[in-house]
């Protein structure tokens, strides 16, 4: 059933009813257009005022009804005027704890364990380009199937964090990714369940690859042109060296580390994962033991890593999680796990980071020993500089797209805190300067240190924030003279 909502001067027509579903929906779908919370709405039906858990049969509403809305919009609700200056030391708590969080990015209220969904939306938000992609798209958080209204309500989270100074309750996004994936809606005790961080982050890359759409002058979807690989698998029969080995091509969307006892290092964990042993029947007949060996041939231009720190426990039937520390660098170096072609194709642009990166630290010595010659000078040339947020040119444009050095810098993580995938608390990190992070701890934003980032490698056990999603961004050639400018200031 379709109807259309008056709201002051503004209509909106076709908005889509599902009459076996609450009105509390209808009222989430209202806040997506309106941003008027639906505590906060009013809405004339029959017989008064329309409740959260009222019935529409009930109701007599026929399509193409007209709805009139009363509620004033979260950014238009008067302040209460300031009746005098206050000091920092005459505010309560709350008020400081405000005050430092308006310096930040706006995090997500905790709708009831959605803090897997608010770490992955914050591990999504740090990607510039994705943003661009996704003002594109014209879809609607209220009308046309359920794929389309995620997409929409997904791009309007991104704007409003995007416009906010407060936390956002993220209602509407939460109500279209239930419907779309009921088993986000599950409940235990009469309470949301948690779920899984990367399962959430499966289903909403789907959406993402379904919806964005192609850029102009290229084949792939947004998604794919952002995210995807290819890889070369060479499988060799293990037990008959003599038979020929056979050749796969595959694609992917993040690459996968593997934790065992001999993993101690994100680089190797990845590696582990590109080599597979099968069995299988041979072309004699016989099942063989067979090793399958993939190396990537085209770079993604943002790389996924998940560590595969879950497996599921029959008898218990839970995710059971593995604390085994493992590290992960801030600059990752994937030229180990390319095939040959691509190694060779990469090299120039490699060569080019490594002068850039010599030349960088010969003008950093010079420094160095310019100030140990010169004590009293450099002492009157030190000034504090607060370091800011580095702001670059964001560009969507597909041959912008790739990766030619094969290296790669962390620009986020999304880490768990328990002992199963399904309990404990999620959390998102995003790089804000070359020094500091912010963590997103659902609506608390604060900042970081880098050695902060370092500790989130398993060493706290399952008591303490582990890695479980990374995302790495290509590293590209930078001109000469902006790295110099970068390591005077």
């Amino acid at each position: 059933m379709k109807v259309s909502v008056k709201w002051g001067k503004k209509k909106f027509d076709d908005i889509e009813i599902d009459v076996n579903e609450p009105p509390s929906i209808f009222k989430a779908q209202l806040y997506t257009l309106t941003g008027v919370l639906p505590e906060r709405q009013k809405i004339m039906v029959k017989g008064g005022m329309l409740k959260d858990d009222g019935d529409w049969n009930k109701l007599g509403i026929k399509d193409g009804h007209t709805f009139m809305l009363i509620g004033s919009a979260e950014t238009d609700i008067p302040k209460e005027p300031v009746e005098r200056p206050k000091f920092l030391e005459d505010l309560t708590e709350d008020q400081a704890n405000a005050l430092s969080q308006a310096q930040y990015p706006p995090g997500l209220v905790n709708l009831g364990n959605t803090c897997y969904m608010n770490s992955t939306v914050q591990y999504f938000k740090a990607i510039p380009e994705l943003n661009q992609l996704l003002k594109k798209f014209q879809g609607s958080p209220i009308s046309g199937d359920t794929s389309s209204k995620l997409a929409a309500s997904f791009r309007d989270l991104t704007s409003l964090l995007a416009s906010s100074s407060q936390a956002v309750p993220p209602i509407g996004f939460l109500t279209n990714l239930r419907a779309a994936y009921p088993q986000f809606a599950e409940m235990s005790n009469g309470q949301y369940m948690q779920q899984d961080a990367e399962e959430f982050f499966s289903n909403l890359s789907q959406i993402l690859k379904s919806n964005l759409g192609k850029l102009q002058g290229s084949d792939l979807d947004s998604y794919t042109q952002l995210f995807g690989g290819e890889t070369k698998a060479i499988t060799v029969n293990k037990d008959h060296p003599e038979e020929p080995s056979t050749e796969t091509k595959d694609t992917f969307d993040r690459l996968s580390c593997h934790i065992n006892q001999e993993i101690l290092h994100l680089n190797e964990g990845l590696k582990r994962g590109l080599e597979e042993t099968l069995k299988k029947n041979s072309s004699s007949g016989t099942e063989d033991n067979y090793v399958k060996t993939s190396r990537i041939t085209k770079l993604p231009y943002y790389l996924n890593v998940q560590f595969v720190r879950f497996f599921w426990k029959p008898k218990e039937k839970t995710k059971a999680k593995i604390s085994r520390p493992v590290d992960f660098p801030m600059t990752l170096d994937t030229f180990e796990l390319c095939s040959d072609e691509l190694k060779e194709k990469i090299t120039p642009q490699r060569k080019k980071i490594q002068e850039r990166e010599d030349k960088r630290l010969q003008e950093e010595l010079r420094l160095r020993k310019e100030k140990k010659d010169n004590p009293l000078s450099a002492k009157e040339e030190e000034k504090p500089v607060a370091k800011k947020a580095k702001v670059e040119n964001v560009s969507i444009e597909p041959n912008d797209l790739v990766n030619d050095t094969g290296m790669y810098e962390l620009v986020a993580i999304v880490t768990h805190k328990g002992r199963t995938a399904d309990s404990g608390h999620y959390v998102g990190w995003v790089k804000n300067t070359e020094d500091e992070w912010l963590k997103y701890d659902d609506d608390i934003v604060s900042p970081v240190p880098l050695d902060e980032i370092k500790k989130l490698t398993g060493k706290g056990g399952t008591d303490w924030h582990i890695a479980y999603l990374c995302l790495y961004k290509s590293k590209k050639v930078e001109p000469e003279e902006s790295k110099v400018e970068e390591m005077k200031e």
